[in-house]
């Protein structure tokens, strides 16, 4: 547990200066930590036996002192250490109030922020986690969501600041500042809420961000997880997402993990491979028919779904314009965009040339 690792440390500290053989048994005559780490797990029966003791906080037996404390006075441990003197006495009774201290310490240093943005960064443990879902009312098995935003530039603080008025932690959502340039959001996602409602809370968000502030973000939305335990996946999906849509220019500033599977499958081939394919297309008289205004012309064909009519009045130009540049391409490329198969070829050809050019760059 946290609490029994916590107060391993103190030992480790001690025992370089007092040298004696000490341990923390807790009530039920285990070791849980020691000056002597390979007595931790072994049993001390002495403790069992406390309660016929008459009760006293501290008792002699075998030529050890046992000295009784409490943990946020709750939990009783017992501070075992060789020797029966008044001195041995009082390192056990010093002992103890230095757990104490560092324990209330420690648990000062922490709210439910910090120990979510522990959970997330995966530094604590299963058992760790448990007791700080304990200690700090974070129910384990509740349905979220992590988002993350992610501001342009160092202003992630006035978004943090804004966000607390709209997500108050009486909600049981948890709002985190993250880093300079990052704010976190874990949702908790009630029965009724899917995944496009997530998106629409997203978009309003970076509306209000931007209007409130003028600062410029994007979202990533990870996929909602059952048990806190699982949190950190969350994160790292959004992450992904927002490393994913980034890289290929997905329409918008938000992006949804579950959305982006094409853009995730493309981001997982080797370079070496997407390098091999693109080659096969863009040579170089494919690459100066390419040029501002070719990709701003198939971009908008590809959105208005090859409907020739709607973009070439979308582009302000005659269909047979528009009809010259689809040859020109066809020519220089051997794909008719026009045809469905050669469209989504040229597409993902597209992607893959992109992922080469940003790991080049």
């Amino acid at each position: 547990m946290l609490t029994e690792q916590r107060m391993q440390k103190v030992l480790d500290r001690v025992a370089r200066n007092i040298q004696v053989t000490t341990d923390i048994v807790d009530p039920a005559g285990m070791i849980v930590a020691s000056s002597d780490r390979e007595r931790v797990g072994q049993a001390e029966p002495a403790v069992r036996d406390y309660d016929t003791i008459n009760g006293r906080l501290t008792f002699v037996h075998n030529g050890r002192t046992y000295l009784k404390f409490s943990v946020d006075k709750t939990i009783a441990y017992f501070i075992a250490m060789d020797g029966v003197s008044k001195v041995t006495r009082n390192y056990c009774m010093l002992i103890a109030s230095i757990i104490e201290l560092y324990l209330k310490s420690n648990i000062q240093k922490l709210n439910r922020e910090e120990v979510v943005r522990r959970i997330i960064l995966d530094q604590v443990s299963d058992l760790e986690l448990q007791e700080l879902a304990r200690e700090y009312k974070l129910e384990p098995n509740v349905a979220r969501c992590v988002l993350v935003i992610r501001t342009a530039s160092m202003e992630a603080e006035q978004v943090y600041k804004l966000l607390l008025k709209v997500f108050p932690k009486s909600q049981g959502d948890i709002l985190i500042l993250f880093d300079s340039r990052t704010v976190i959001l874990v949702k908790r996602v009630f029965d009724e809420m899917d995944e496009d409602e997530l998106e629409q809370m997203a978009a309003a968000m970076e509306e209000t961000i931007l209007n409130e502030t003028t600062v410029k973000i994007c979202i990533g939305i990870g996929r909602t997880k059952p048990s806190i335990f699982q949190l950190r996946e969350s994160y790292l999906e959004a992450m992904q997402a927002i490393e994913v849509g980034l890289m290929y220019d997905v329409t918008g500033r938000i992006y949804r993990y579950d959305s982006l599977l094409l853009e995730r499958f493309l981001h997982e081939i080797p370079l070496q491979i997407s390098q091999k394919y693109c080659e096969a297309i863009f040579n170089e008289e494919a690459r100066k028919v390419l040029n501002e205004e070719m990709i701003t012309t198939i971009n908008k064909f590809f959105e208005n779904n090859l409907n020739l009519s709607e973009t070439a009045r979308q582009l302000y130009i005659h269909r047979n314009t528009l009809v010259y540049r689809l040859d020109k391409i066809q020519r220089a490329l051997g794909l008719d965009l026009r045809n469905f198969h050669d469209a989504v070829t040229f597409k993902i050809m597209m992607m893959l040339d992109k992922q080469k050019r940003e790991c080049y760059s």
